[in-house]
């Protein structure tokens, strides 16, 4: 059977790029492959489309789509259910929101930029989609819509145990700058940060439903209201994964006597976990402690503790790396702060770094300030250091994922509000931000269900996500006039690998 593939050459004196139909065939006399190339064109250096030669016959031109990034998509989303979960629920839109979060999977740039991407890929939409029908679509999604969705999507959970993830993303987004002022209006300083509240499944570590809040929890009092937020959606009382910003005694405390089930990260001047780390700084770095996490290499070790007569686990986690980093990015904030008190400029949030690291003293020729040697050099002793602590999860490495996951979910949401999109789509408008944020959520599940697939899969081991969503966005379909079948790109061998990791055959990328 002749095999067909299209050959891009350069013109090493034009520099233009020609495009060849070659095509190969077996000759059983001289049981050798012989290769036909047709020119069809060259290539636009803007557009990639191929314009055929003076003198074709037909005027238009050859279009190059991108395939496979979309069918690759589109795959995971049927095995795990989200597309008929949106169809059932929102079927009206299912289609573009579907072809929004592929943009976001395997670009995860502006959406703003959404336009030039569905021109050049084959989407679920099958046609362009402007700013205007983005706009549209993010501000039409109601509470209802997300109500539906969750309950549909909550039903086809497999799971029985939940986690929930509190998250704070960062916005460039400054709304001052889109508000006209008037002589008589304050200058309002508006919080444009993301603060959310996500329930993942335990066993298949996929999100089943969301909440953004006005700001982090404060107490127990906040997670409860939050988990009385989602009663109708029928979850068992979910495990809370808790960063530095809620650690403090009370807080600490008030979770144990609950018995509510936590994961929490200790800042390293909470008590606890400062007498933690000291108590293992000196035995940590054993190679029997040694062990490697998605690539990086940590020392962990746990011990059993006791608070109000209640039992916690605290585990202590070192990077070598992560405190190399940690102290020089220290330094630079130290000299930081020596400036602003030689200069009397002072910011808030430096302030007990002034009081526990410098020595300053007025006197009548001006201030005198002096660095704390031996408290900075003391830093030395927690940089590289996470203290986690917990009531339910024995294991170090475990309670130590949970956390690499939230920072890798929560620099998922950073900056969706940007300057480009905000006034592109009009994401200042809380009906339009939260449709965004929809798409995003829906984004989280298939790149959720794609890290776990590729963590399980020895075929993967060696390919990070990004090298995956370029592999499967370079499967083209380039379609001739004068041919009534396309022709696709032969799939390299990384290719190869993920079709069968996730059960897929070249037909499926054809379809």
């Amino acid at each position: 059977m002749p095999m067909s593939s299209i050959v891009y050459l350069r013109n090493k004196k034009t520099g233009k790029v020609y495009a060849y139909l070659n095509e190969s065939e077996w000759d059983p006399e001289t049981k050798r492959c012989r290769c036909k190339r047709k020119c069809l064109g060259h290539v636009d250096p803007d557009t990639g489309d191929i314009i055929p030669n003076r003198g074709h016959d037909s005027r238009d031109y050859a279009t190059v789509s991108s395939v496979g990034v979309c069918r690759f998509l589109e795959h995971i989303s049927e095995s795990i259910g989200l597309k008929a979960a949106l169809n059932s629920s929102i079927p009206d839109r299912a289609a573009l929101l579907l072809s929004c979060v592929y943009y976001i999977v395997s670009n995860n740039r502006d959406m703003a930029l959404i336009p030039f991407w569905s021109v050049d890929n084959v989407t679920p939409y099958r046609r362009p989609i402007t700013r205007e029908v983005l706009s549209d679509v993010l501000s039409s999604i109601s509470e209802n819509d997300l109500f539906a969705f969750f309950r549909e999507w909550r039903d086809r959970s497999p799971d029985s145990r939940f986690y929930t993830l509190h998250t704070t993303s960062r916005s460039s987004f400054d709304s001052r700058s889109e508000t006209i002022r008037f002589n008589d209006l304050p200058d309002l300083d508006m919080d444009t940060d993301t603060y959310m509240y996500l329930v993942y499944g335990s066993e298949s570590k996929i999100p089943v439903a969301y909440s953004p809040y006005s700001g982090p929890p404060k107490g127990i009092t906040d997670l409860r209201r939050r988990m009385n937020g989602m009663l109708w959606l029928d979850f068992p009382e979910p495990m809370h994964i808790m960063d530095r910003d809620y650690c403090n005694q009370e807080n600490f405390v008030d979770l144990l006597k609950a018995n509510e089930r936590f994961v929490m990260r200790a800042p390293p001047d909470f008590p606890f976990a400062r007498e933690a780390i000291l108590r293992v700084k000196d035995s940590i770095m054993d190679t029997k402690n040694m062990v490697s996490v998605d690539g990086a290499m940590i020392f962990a070790m746990s011990f059993i503790n006791y608070q109000s007569g209640k039992k916690c686990f605290a585990h202590i986690i070192f990077s070598a790396e992560e405190a190399e980093r940690e102290f020089s990015v220290f330094l630079g904030l130290i000299e930081q702060c020596y400036r602003e008190l030689l200069s009397n400029t002072y910011v808030d949030d430096h302030r007990k770094y002034y009081e526990r690291y410098f020595i300053v003293t007025e006197t009548n020729y001006g201030r005198s300030v002096e660095r704390n040697g031996e408290a900075i050099m003391s830093y030395s002793d927690i940089a590289g250091f996470m203290t986690i602590l917990s009531n339910s999860v024995k294991d170090p490495v475990e309670a130590y994922r949970y956390f690499v996951q939230r920072e890798r979910v929560q620099k998922y949401y950073e900056n969706m509000r940007n300057t480009k999109d905000s006034i592109a789509l009009k994401l200042y408008s809380d009906d339009v931000y939260r449709g965004r944020i929809f798409v995003q959520f829906l984004a989280t599940i298939v790149v959720s269900e794609i890290l776990h697939r590729m963590s399980s899969t020895v075929l993967l081991r060696n390919l990070s996500f990004r090298e995956l969503i370029h592999e499967m966005s370079s499967v083209t379909k380039v379609s001739i006039p004068g041919f009534d079948t396309p022709f696709y790109t032969n799939l390299n061998n990384k290719q190869l690998r993920i079709l069968k990791a996730f059960g897929m055959d070249q037909a499926d990328l054809r379809g």
